[in-house]
């Protein structure tokens, strides 16, 4: 992108941080109203304890909850630590774009921007509430069939569609192994579709990749989950996103033979 390519690595790393700031702190809205089905424009944010309608002021992502001390400006009771988090998180996954596609802004990177930003609302949706909005699995299903025509063009799109459903299909006989063994329902509806949109989006190389990550993710977010929320119900959206995140970013990178190797020696 030539208006970018014109500024020096220092402005562009600025410019991706305020833009990861802006977009976590729209996303944390988003979650949240999608969550507990309210209107997602239209509608001034407002304090949930004392219902003030929020000023810009109090609206600069991660500045204002700083200077705030945490608080609400009118009320003083505390905000939650989900609206810094997430915006933090977002700052982490965008600059590690940014660093790993060269620190050169383009379309491709700005693409992988709008992927990674739609994981995070999954996750903190299935952490929140224990669903995957059907609205985000589309909108990612769309991003990623625009990856593919950027990367392939159109002639691609029928060899993933064919990873799809081998993901799919995976995550159907990984259902069938927990339920008829242990009587579990280890994976929902919402992952199975998940599983589709990850074999659009990645393709059939990186499936070993993407199925190890997302066991040991899985194994490692399932044990802290257990500890923490001492809940046996395990949102499984986490571990298959940041399993998707290491395979769009570092497929062509991982070897799943060796990983599984260093795992058992």
């Amino acid at each position: 992108m030539e208006i970018f390519s014109q500024l020096d690595h220092q402005t562009q790393t600025f410019l991706v941080a305020i833009f990861a700031l802006i977009f976590g702190s729209f996303t944390s809205l988003l979650s949240y109203r999608l969550a507990n089905k309210q209107p997602i424009i239209f509608t001034r944010s407002k304090c949930v304890n004392c219902g003030i309608a929020l000023k810009i002021l109090n609206l600069i992502p991660l500045f204002s909850w700083i200077f705030q001390g945490g608080k609400c400006s009118n009320c003083h009771v505390k905000i939650s630590l989900r609206y810094p988090v997430i915006e933090l998180s977002f700052l982490f996954f965008f600059l590690t774009i940014y660093f790993c596609l060269g620190q050169e802004i383009s379309w491709k990177m700005i693409l992988y921007f709008l992927i990674t930003g739609t994981l995070i609302a999954m996750c903190i949706t299935d952490l929140e509430q224990y669903f995957i909005p059907d609205s985000t699995q589309y909108f990612l299903a769309i991003l990623a069939t625009i990856l593919v025509i950027l990367e392939n063009g159109t002639s691609g799109i029928a060899p993933r569609i064919g990873a799809a459903f081998l993901y799919t299909g995976f995550g159907i006989a990984l259902w069938a192994f927990f339920y008829f063994t242990a009587k579990l329902e280890a994976l929902g509806i919402d992952d199975m579709k998940f599983f589709f949109i990850a074999g659009l989006m990645l393709g059939d190389k990186n499936f070993l990749a993407f199925m190890m990550l997302s066991g040991i993710f899985g194994m490692i977010f399932g044990v802290a989950w257990q500890e923490i929320k001492k809940d046996e119900t395990f949102p499984f959206a986490p571990a298959l996103c940041l399993a998707a995140f290491f395979c769009l970013l570092f497929g062509k990178k991982l070897n799943p033979v060796e990983l599984l190797g260093s795992l058992i020696f």
